[in-house]
């Protein structure tokens, strides 16, 4: 019994000092997104602005693409919130193929995302064009580069996962490891984010432009 509380002490600490590591992180990332919705806000408020004050942009829609990369976007989001479930079930299979699919789709979003851009500069809108165009470009241009970012991460975590997934050991190892939990849960939050990013930036233009 003794030594029973002894072990569960032991791993109460290690929780702790795991939670203390992990710390720093999500301090990070909490202020990482606050900065980030800031700027995007002032983009955004700008844009509205300049939409308001100034006559409407001849032939300017948005681009069908970026219609169909908010539902694939949306749908990423699922994908990565069974991925947590599967960790959290020790499930390695369910895993990889969540996390498999979102990358996909994030490569999917990624590819619709420039065949948008081409729509407007084939529509005759082009970056250095009207201030709104512009704005347009500049909006979508920085969410890309904050998914690209969540890609790179995506590509190590599939990595990670496949290469734990074929090795019983790695892959007991990997489940028994709270911070690979918590690492894929700031993940998740990330993601989260760009995917309510998105479709508030997605919502502004459609009832702007």
């Amino acid at each position: 019994m003794r030594q029973y509380k002894a072990d569960g002490k032991v791993r109460d600490a290690q929780m702790v000092s795991i939670s203390e590591r992990m710390g720093p992180q999500r301090t990070f990332m909490f202020f990482a997104l606050i900065g980030s919705s800031v700027l995007f806000l002032s983009l955004v408020i700008m844009f509205i602005i300049w939409m308001s004050y100034h006559p409407p942009i001849q032939n300017l829609e948005l681009p069908k693409a970026f219609i169909v990369s908010t539902i694939v976007l949306l749908f990423s989001s699922y994908l990565l919130t069974m991925a947590r479930q599967a960790f959290l079930k020790d499930n390695g299979r369910a895993l990889l193929i969540s996390l498999f699919s979102t990358l996909l789709l994030s490569a999917t979003f990624t590819y619709l995302q420039v065949s948008g851009w081409k729509e407007l500069y084939q529509s005759g809108h082009f970056f250095d064009g009207a201030a709104g165009v512009t704005f347009l470009y500049l909006i979508t241009g920085l969410h890309f580069l904050h998914v690209f970012g969540g890609i790179i991460y995506l590509i190590y975590l599939n990595l990670l996962v496949f290469d734990t997934w074929q090795d019983p050991v790695k892959s007991l190892l990997y489940f028994s490891n709270p911070v690979e939990g918590i690492r894929l849960e700031l993940f998740s939050a990330y993601w989260h984010f760009l995917d309510g990013l998105w479709l508030f930036l997605f919502l502004t233009f459609l009832f702007t432009l």
